[in-house]
């Protein structure tokens, strides 16, 4: 009879953990979840320390990133930049859209189920959000420590 409930006991924990608890991701922080929802313009890169003020183009809308999430634009993300200014009377503007997944206080960001990198994010309220990324950025085959800054800038009044 003991046998049998050692080995009923046995099965049940066997049973109660399945093979990806150990891949499982935390939660999602909830204050950094409603904080990052927003507009914000690059202020600050630090490379492995050595900090950065960024540079934005003149006579053009600031180099930005956004977070969404809200009814036809559920956890995305969107950064948009200059790519060129001949004379600065027409802004050549690129575009990247992909998904965001926040788990704790990292997000991932997709390009559709495609993960193209992690952030970290290390402050956030209504005056800054400072994230953590590892980048190439120098592209001598070793990742690099980026520490990034944005500032609010809603040039479109998308968000309130």
């Amino acid at each position: 009879m003991k046998l049998k409930y050692l080995l009923l006991l046995a099965l049940f924990a066997l049973l109660s953990c399945s093979k990806d608890d150990d891949n499982s991701k935390q939660a999602p922080d909830p204050y950094i979840l409603e904080a990052i929802i927003g507009s914000w313009a690059y202020d600050t890169v630090a490379v492995n320390g050595t900090l950065f003020l960024y540079e934005h183009t003149d006579g053009c809308n600031k180099d930005l990133f956004q977070f969404y999430n809200e009814e036809g634009k559920e956890f995305d993300f969107e950064e948009d930049y200059v790519l060129n200014c001949d004379n600065c009377a027409d802004c050549a503007i690129a575009s990247t859209n992909l998904k965001w997944d926040l788990y704790g206080d990292t997000i991932d960001l997709y390009f559709g189920e495609q993960l193209v990198t992690t952030l970290e994010i290390l402050e956030v309220d209504e005056t800054i959000i400072r994230y953590k990324r590892f980048y190439d950025f120098d592209q001598d085959g070793i990742e690099d420590v980026l520490e990034v800054t944005g500032i609010p800038y809603d040039p479109n009044d998308e968000f309130n």
